[in-house]
């Protein structure tokens, strides 16, 4: 697989880490220095519990996440994996991509792979968007009047997204976050894949995952969605509700 234009592959046999030229030194030590297994503390964020928010020296924050499995899988390999290409360098392919084309998503400092005899483990470093937070934190503290500004805003976000051929398959209120101004940014782009641009069957998947995301995360804290959401968000109006009164 082609890296991304500036990145460096420091591959030493049993472990790999790829990232651009000017951060190579600086991401070596991050991963492979003494706090490279150091759990999740307080301060974590996303998946399943295996991401850090860490500090650099020079004051830097970024997010290291470890692939781990979900599902029954968990329970017998957790963080190891056998199918290749090797899932952090896919997803710096398809977020660097994305980045490229003017999309939301944050820079991929650095991914890492440790190579054992039957398969890797892996994990990814990217930069922190400082003052953004998950959708669904944002949408509850809104007004209703405010709220179709807000899902738009993630709409238009989308159709970028898919525009640029990149289709995020796990889209939901937690990994679609919204700093000042309604800026609206994508995160964790693992399975993520590109496609063809403008795919409607994939773009209207995408869309379907992040809205019942929203309904289910807003039902659990007692909020009302209005009819139009959907549309706000860039999906068609329900067959029932196009077929009006009889």
């Amino acid at each position: 697989m082609r890296l991304p234009p500036g990145y460096i592959d420091y591959d030493r046999v049993d472990y790999r880490i790829i990232a651009p030229r000017l951060a190579l030194d600086e991401m070596v030590a991050l991963l492979r220095g003494p706090a490279r297994d150091r759990e999740p503390d307080a301060s974590t964020y996303g998946g399943r519990g295996a991401t850090r928010r860490v500090v650099l020296p020079g004051g830097r924050a970024v997010f290291v996440r470890k692939y781990v499995r979900g599902g029954f899988a968990r329970h017998v390999l957790r963080d190891l994996y056998v199918l290749y290409p090797e899932r952090p360098i896919r997803e710096l392919i398809v977020t660097e991509t994305a980045r490229a084309a003017g999309c939301p998503v944050p820079q991929v400092l650095a991914v890492c792979v440790d190579y054992s005899v039957i398969g890797y483990r892996g994990s990814i470093v990217t930069e922190a968007i400082e003052g953004a937070r998950p959708l669904i934190d944002v949408y509850a503290e809104r007004d209703p009047a405010g709220r179709p500004a807000l899902l738009s805003a993630v709409g238009n976000a989308i159709a970028g997204l898919h525009a640029a051929g990149v289709y995020h398959v796990d889209l939901n209120a937690h990994n679609v976050l919204v700093g000042p101004a309604e800026r609206v940014s994508f995160v964790d782009f693992d399975r993520a894949f590109l496609g063809p641009p403008a795919d409607a069957a994939r773009a209207d998947a995408a869309r379907r995952r992040l809205w019942r995301s929203i309904e289910k995360l807003a039902g659990e804290r007692g909020l009302a969605l209005a009819p139009e959401g959907r549309q706000w968000l860039g999906m068609p109006a329900p067959a029932s509700a196009m077929k009006g009164p009889r």
